[in-house]
């Protein structure tokens, strides 16, 4: 099942890219072929991009692609090692925990104003923080589970 929603979120992340392709190549042809400029061209991009790191977070989780400062790990004993691991999971899952709560909270008060330059709702492109955040603590706990069963 967390292949389809890798798959999913790939799917997503790549169909983001390309819009936001898009958008800023027709803001080029407008601005410098037209000489007229698309005021949406740059507010969205910007948002877009937003979606596509915090997505892109969760596939790295998936993947165990972050960057991590492991020297002084690896010197550990097996068991000590994969304690401070799971300690480190676990701060970081309720790290996303925290940002998943505080982001509804944020889209409940401001989320249904407009954006500036198109009449879509800030809480659209804000809800990229619950998603992710509930996207990150799935791939935190299925690598929890992991390590404690490859003991």
């Amino acid at each position: 099942m967390l292949r389809y929603l890798d798959r999913l979120v790939e799917t997503v992340v790549g169909a983001l890219v390309a819009l936001t392709t898009i958008a800023i190549c027709l803001n080029v042809f407008y601005r410098y072929v037209l000489d007229s400029g698309l005021v949406w061209a740059d507010e969205v991009p910007g948002f877009l991009l937003v979606w596509i790191a915090f997505l892109g977070a969760y596939l790295a989780a998936r993947k165990d692609g972050h960057i991590a400062f492991d020297m002084l790990l690896e010197a550990f004993p097996p068991l000590l090692k994969r304690v401070v691991q799971v300690i480190g999971d676990m701060a970081v899952i309720g790290f996303f925990v925290l940002l998943g709560l505080k982001s509804w909270q944020m889209i409940d008060r401001v989320g249904d104003r407009s954006i500036e330059t198109l009449p879509i709702a800030q809480g659209v492109f804000m809800s990229v923080l619950p998603i992710a955040s509930t996207l990150m603590v799935v791939a935190l706990s299925v690598r929890l589970i992991q390590r404690w069963r490859n003991a």
